[in-house]
C-alpha cells in the first residue's frame, strides 16, 4: 500500500507542476486572456511565442521584381513572370513573429503532430525537435491551428498576407531592396540545398530581427494566389479563384538560392502539405 500511496503522490506531483491557473496578464504589449486546459509547458510555449512579436511600421514599398530594365525598380535578372509586374504598395502596421511556427508550438496547441491517411508524421531525417519548425502541414490544418491558439489568448493571430510577409522580408522601411531576407550573402541568412530542415534562428537575422524567412520550410500567406498588376495598392488580399491556390514564400532547406530570393511566388492548393512547408505568425 505504501508503494501505491508514493506513486499516486508522484503523479498527483507531476499533474501539479504543469498546471497554470493565469487568467489575464499582458507580454510584449499584448493583453492575453487565457481560457481553456493548457498546462504551464503549453503556455509557456505560447507565451515564448508572443515574446517574439516584432512591430512592423506601417510604409510602402515596390513589391515584386523585374529584369527588363536596370533603370527601374528591383531589376533581378532571375526575376520571373510571377514576380511581376513590379508595383507599389503600402502596408499598414502589424506583428510579425520572429521565428517560424516550431513543432514544439504546434504540439502544445494541437496535442499531437500533424497526420493524414499516411500516418506520416515529423520525422528525423526531415528536422525533428522542438525548436525545428513545423511542417507537413495543410492550410486547413492552419486554419484550425490559428483558432484554437485565438481562442486560448483572445488575441488576433493570422497569416500574413503576401505583401506583409514581403515587406517584413525586406526588413520594412529599416532597409530598401535585398536579394534575400537579411541581405544579398545567402550562406550567411538561409538555409538552403541543405539535407533536412535546421532549428530555427541559427542564421543571421534581417534588418527587423526576423530570421529563416529566405530558406528552412516554404511560409504559407494568407493570400489566394493572384496575378500582379502595375495599379498602386494598400494592405492586398489576392481573391478567392483559380481554383483555391494559396501562396508560399521564401524558399526552404531544399531549394535553391534563386527560390530563397525574397521576391519569389510559390503556389499549391488548401490540401497541399509536404516537408518543406512550414508558416509563420503575425498579430492584427
Amino acid at each position: 500500500m505504501r508503494k501505491v500511496f508514493i506513486l499516486i503522490c508522484c503523479v498527483l506531483a507531476l499533474q501539479s507542476c504543469n498546471k497554470d491557473n493565469t487568467k489575464n496578464e499582458t507580454i510584449n504589449g499584448f493583453d492575453i486572456n487565457w481560457t481553456g486546459d493548457l498546462g504551464k509547458k503549453e503556455k509557456d510555449a505560447v507565451r515564448d511565442m508572443i515574446s517574439n512579436m516584432v512591430k512592423v511600421e506601417s510604409g510602402t514599398f515596390y513589391m515584386g521584381a523585374q529584369k527588363d530594365s536596370v533603370e527601374y525598380h528591383n531589376y533581378d535578372e532571375n526575376a520571373t513572370s510571377l514576380e511581376a509586374p513590379v508595383h507599389e504598395v503600402t502596408v499598414s502596421e502589424f506583428y510579425i513573429n520572429k521565428y517560424e511556427v516550431t513543432q514544439l508550438l504546434w504540439e502544445s496547441i494541437m496535442g499531437d503532430t500533424p497526420n493524414d491517411e499516411s500516418d506520416m508524421q515529423w520525422e528525423e531525417e526531415y528536422g525533428k525537435g522542438d525548436k525545428y519548425p513545423a511542417y507537413r502541414i495543410s492550410f486547413k490544418e492552419v486554419e484550425t491551428f490559428i483558432g484554437k491558439l485565438n481562442e486560448y489568448t483572445g488575441l488576433n493571430f493570422d497569416l500574413p498576407t503576401e505583401a506583409q510577409w514581403e515587406f517584413a522580408a525586406r526588413g520594412g522601411v529599416l532597409t530598401n531592396y535585398a536579394l534575400y531576407a537579411g541581405g544579398d550573402n545567402l550562406v550567411e541568412v538561409a538555409w538552403v540545398n541543405c539535407d533536412k530542415s535546421n532549428e530555427v534562428g541559427m542564421k543571421s537575422p534581417n534588418a527587423l530581427g526576423l530570421y529563416d524567412m529566405s530558406g528552412n520550410v516554404w511560409e504559407m500567406c494568407q493570400d489566394w494566389y493572384y496575378d500582379y498588376t502595375e495599379t498602386s495598392v494598400t494592405d492586398p488580399v489576392g481573391e478567392e479563384y483559380n481554383e483555391g491556390y494559396k501562396v508560399f514564400r521564401g524558399g526552404s532547406w531544399k531549394t535553391n538560392a534563386q527560390q530563397a530570393r525574397v521576391t519569389t511566388r510559390y503556389r499549391q492548393g488548401i490540401h497541399y502539405r509536404d516537408y518543406e512547408t512550414g508558416f509563420r505568425l503575425i498579430i492584427k
